[in-house]
């Protein structure tokens, strides 16, 4: 469908720009849903996310062929309370689940589930740095069941990222920084390299992308801005990679977002801009190795929902 529109744009005589592409998606609502968003894929079609309806904000699995008829609500409980809000962040290909919940007093918390999550199977996750509890976990991707990424607060309430491997939490900050988030980690092809990424906040509030290859050191982080036919945009957010891309979003000037893809490795000439055709506000949240996208959009009446679609 993309080479369709590319080619009836040439019969237009207009061209397309080469560092912007339309997408052709399927849209996805939770029943009864306000807005709806999904942040992860997996290889084997799995998707998750989570949607707001009257009620509260749900947690959400399902498979590629979604709809609001097939998707599965996922309302954690956990020491007898349920959670105010669920969000599922990440999907593994063995169908494990991972994400944060808010509980009654406004606390966020990390969890894992087996596949087929249920309450009974998920594990509450906090993080502890040298075996003091932290605050506000929040798990933001998976790996595989045994290693995570996320973020936390520490004592003096300044936002950190992290790295659980090996049964062990590391802290993710970039040096300098007001606060950092890890949302995404993943296997590169290139350099058969365990990979992280997010984002951070500098000095001066401005926020920016970073991947670094494990293992985690000062110098492993590449920072980098969406640059757009060689114009830098601001607030670049990477959300999500495979093995050879990442992905994310970022706002223009009029402060709209847009989605982006980066083909790796990081450069000034990886970055691609991607639109949901016939929407605004675009932000890619997840990606598969078979280059599946997912993520959430405003349609022309400004409701936010979720697509799946492919990377052009």
């Amino acid at each position: 469908m993309i080479l369709a529109l590319a080619i009836c744009l040439s019969m237009l005589g207009i061209a397309q720009l080469g560092w912007t592409r339309d997408l052709f998606f399927i849209p996805i609502d939770g029943p009864g849903a306000s807005s709806t968003e999904i942040h992860g894929i997996s290889n084997t079609g799995q998707i998750v996310g989570s949607f707001r309806d009257p009620l509260g904000t749900h947690g959400f699995t399902c498979s590629i062929t979604c709809s609001s008829q097939t998707l599965n609500p996922l309302d954690l409980w956990f020491n007898g309370s349920k959670a105010v809000s669920t969000h599922v962040q990440g999907v593994t290909d063995g169908g494990q689940t991972a994400g944060f919940f808010v509980d009654s007093q406004g606390g966020h918390h990390g969890f894992v589930c087996g596949p087929l999550p249920t309450s009974s199977n998920c594990q509450q996750v906090d993080v502890t740095i040298n075996q003091v509890p932290m605050a506000s976990t929040m798990i933001l991707g998976v790996h595989d069941p045994g290693t995570f990424v996320g973020s936390y607060r520490d004592g003096q309430s300044k936002i950190h990222g992290f790295l659980f491997q090996r049964e062990s939490f590391e802290s993710v900050d970039i040096p300098q920084s007001v606060a950092t988030i890890v949302s995404a980690i993943g296997l590169q092809s290139i350099t058969s390299q365990v990979t992280i990424a997010g984002f951070f906040v500098d000095a001066k509030f401005a926020i920016h992308g970073f991947v670094c290859q494990l293992p985690l050191s000062p110098q492993c982080f590449r920072l980098f801005d969406v640059t757009l036919n060689g114009t830098a945009q601001t607030m670049t957010q990477v959300t999500a990679l495979n093995h050879d891309r990442l992905v994310g979003s970022f706002r223009d000037r009029a402060g709209n977002a847009h989605g982006f893809v980066c083909y790796l490795p990081v450069q000034s000439g990886c970055f691609v801009q991607v639109d949901a055709y016939g929407g605004n506000n675009t932000e890619v949240l997840g990606i598969n190795d078979l280059r599946q996208m997912v993520g959430r959009y405003q349609d022309i009446s400004g409701r936010q929902r979720a697509f799946i679609t492919q990377t052009p």
